[in-house]
C-alpha cells in the first residue's frame, strides 16, 4: 500500500470514534492502519504539529579528512575518481580507512563537490537535423523569379486556387 501522510482530521475523527469503538474499527474508520492507531495512542500529537526529522543518524566519517586530504587533490586534478580518492586515505590513514565501507559516502561527496565547486562542464548543443520533424511551407506561387536548375526552367509545383465562393 503506498504511503499516505495522516491528516488531522483523520485523527480527530479516530480520537471521537475511539470512545465507542474498538481500536482497529475506529483506526479502519479513520482510514489508516491499526498499527498507525497504536502509533497514536503512544503518542496523540497531530501530525501537523510532528517535527520531520531529516538529519544525519551517523558522524560524517570523512569530516575530519576532507578539506585536509583530499579537497587539495580535488582542486589539482578533479577528474580524480572516488576509488582512487579511497585509497589514498586507506595509504596514509590505514587505521582510520581499514575496508571500502565508506566509498558510497565517498563518492556522494565527490559528485557534490564537481555540481557546486568543480570544474566548468561543456555544454553542447547538438544539431542534428532530423527529417520530418519541422517543415515550413506558405504555398506561395514562385514561379515569376525564373529559377534555372542547370540551364534548364524548374518548374514550382502550383497548387490549384479554389475559386472562392460568391456571396449572395
Amino acid at each position: 500500500m503506498a504511503y499516505k501522510p495522516i491528516t488531522d482530521q483523520q485523527l480527530r475523527l479516530y480520537m471521537t470514534d475511539l470512545q465507542n469503538h474498538s481500536q482497529r474499527t475506529a483506526a479502519a474508520r479513520a482510514g489508516f492502519s491499526e498499527r498507525t492507531a497504536r502509533r497514536f495512542d503512544a503518542d496523540p500529537t497531530p501530525p501537523s504539529k510532528r517535527k520531520i526529522a531529516h538529519e544525519r543518524t551517523v558522524s560524517d566519517p570523512l569530516e575530519r579528512y576532507w578539506e585536509i586530504d583530499l579537497l587539495p587533490l580535488l582542486e589539482m586534478d578533479s577528474a580524480l575518481q572516488a576509488v582512487t580518492l579511497l585509497r589514498h586515505l586507506q595509504s596514509a590513514h590505514p587505521l582510520a580507512f581499514p575496508d571500502d565501507r565508506i566509498r558510497r559516502t565517498l563518492e556522494r561527496r565527490v559528485r557534490q563537490w564537481r555540481a557546486l565547486s568543480g570544474p566548468e562542464r561543456d555544454i553542447i548543443f547538438r544539431q542534428t537535423p532530423e527529417p520530418g520533424y519541422m517543415g515550413q511551407s506558405d504555398f506561395t506561387h514562385a514561379d515569376e523569379p525564373g529559377v534555372m536548375i542547370a540551364g534548364q526552367p524548374f518548374p514550382h509545383p502550383t497548387r490549384p486556387r479554389r475559386a472562392m465562393p460568391a456571396r449572395s
